[in-house]
C-alpha cells in the first residue's frame, strides 16, 4: 500500500486475524470454529507473502470479516481457541496509516498516553479524569504510571484492550485532544520523556534570560522632523520591537526541539518494526534452511532407493533369464 494512503478506522471493526494455525489448515475449518460468533463476509486465507510470492509462510493466517462489530467483541471475550494441538492467536485488525504505520504489526499491552506534537504546549489532565475516561472503554488497568506531565504510560492485563483503544480514535479528554499509542518499548519511552523535561527545562531558562535582557535594555524612541514644518517637531514615532540574534536563537532551538522530537518517535517505531521484522526473517530463515536440508536428506534417501530398486530389477532379470533357460531343458 503507498505511504500516501490511510486507511480507515471503521472499515476495520469488524475484522479480525488468527495466526498460528496448522501448515495444512483450510478455510473450511477455520469458518466453522468461528461461524457460530456471526455471520462471515469473507475470509481470506493467506499461505503466501502475496500472490505471486513463491516464499510459504512458516504459519499461514487468515482474516476474517463479520458483518457486526459485536461478533469481534464475543470472539474476543471466549479467548483461547485450539484447532488439533495449536492454540490460535486471535486478535483484531488495525489500520495502516501514516501516522501509525507499524502498530499493525506488533502486538502489546500497555499504551502511551500523550500530547500530541502540534500541541506540545499543554499539558495531559488530572489522574483521575484520565482514569474516568479510561475506565468508559476498558476497566482492565494493572498499571498507571505518570511520566512527567505530558507522558503517561498504561498497562492492562490484555492485549486486546490495547487494540480496542487504537480502534477508537480519536480521544478527547476534557475537551483536550489526546494521543494513545502502542508502546512498543517502555525504556525508550522513558528516555524519550525524560529527554523532552530536559528540553523544556532548558528552553524555560533561555526565554527566561532573554527576557530579562530585553527588559533591561533601555528603548530609544526616534524623533520625526518634517521638512515643512506642518508637524510638530516633538512628535515621538513608536518604537519598533525587534527580536535580536539571541532570542531568534532561541526560536530556533524550540522548533529544533520539537522537530528532534518527532524524529526520535518516529525512530523508535521503525527500530521496534525492524526488530519485529528481523525477528520474522530470522525465523523464516531457519526454515528454509531445515526444509533445505530436509530436501537434501530426502534427495539422498531416493538416491539410494533408486539404487536399491535398480538392483532388484537386475537380479530380477537373471532370475528370468535363468528360468526361461530351465524351462528350455525341461521342453527338450
Amino acid at each position: 500500500m503507498p505511504a500516501y494512503i490511510d486507511q480507515s478506522f471503521e472499515q476495520f471493526r469488524n475484522q479480525i486475524q488468527i495466526d498460528n494455525l496448522p501448515t495444512n489448515i483450510n478455510v473450511e475449518q477455520i469458518t466453522n470454529l468461528f461461524d457460530r460468533f456471526g455471520m462471515i463476509l469473507s475470509a481470506n486465507l493467506k499461505h503466501r507473502r502475496s500472490r505471486n510470492s513463491s516464499v510459504i509462510l512458516s504459519q499461514p493466517f487468515i482474516i476474517l470479516i463479520f458483518d457486526k462489530r459485536e461478533s469481534i467483541d464475543e470472539i474476543m471475550s471466549h479467548r483461547p481457541y485450539f484447532l488439533d494441538d495449536y492454540q490460535l492467536f486471535v486478535h483484531r485488525c488495525l489500520p495502516i496509516t501514516r501516522r501509525y504505520p507499524y502498530e499493525s504489526q506488533t502486538t502489546t499491552n500497555k499504551i502511551l498516553l500523550r500530547i500530541p506534537h502540534e500541541n506540545h504546549q499543554d499539558i495531559l489532565p488530572k489522574d483521575h479524569l484520565i482514569r474516568e475516561y479510561l475506565n468508559t472503554i476498558s476497566s482492565q488497568i494493572t498499571r498507571f504510571d505518570r511520566f512527567d506531565e505530558k507522558n503517561v504510560l498504561i498497562e492492562f492485563d490484555d492485549y486486546d484492550q490495547v487494540d480496542i483503544f487504537c480502534l477508537s480514535r480519536p480521544h478527547w479528554i476534557d475537551n483536550q485532544l489526546i494521543e494513545i499509542e502502542k508502546c512498543y518499548n517502555e525504556q525508550l519511552a522513558r528516555r524519550r520523556a525524560q529527554y523532552q523535561q530536559k528540553s523544556v527545562f532548558f528552553h524555560f531558562l533561555l526565554l527566561l534570560h532573554f527576557s530579562h535582557q530585553f527588559r533591561a535594555r533601555p528603548i530609544t524612541a526616534k524623533l520625526s522632523f518634517n521638512e515643512n514644518r506642518d508637524t510638530p517637531s516633538n512628535q515621538f514615532i513608536s518604537p519598533t520591537l525587534t527580536l535580536n540574534v539571541d532570542e531568534h536563537a532561541a526560536q530556533l532551538r524550540l522548533k529544533y526541539s520539537d522537530r528532534t522530537n518527532q524524529l526520535e518517535t518516529e525512530h523508535e517505531r521503525t527500530i521496534g518494526v525492524l526488530k519485529i521484522q528481523w525477528k520474522n526473517m530470522a525465523k523464516e530463515r531457519i526454515r528454509l534452511q531445515r526444509l533445505t536440508l530436509d530436501n537434501l536428506f530426502e534427495y539422498e534417501r531416493l538416491i539410494e532407493e533408486n539404487h536399491r530398486w535398480k538392483k532388484l530389477f537386475n537380479e530380477n532379470l537373471h532370475d528370468q533369464a535363468r528360468l526361461r533357460q530351465i524351462n528350455t531343458k525341461r521342453s527338450l
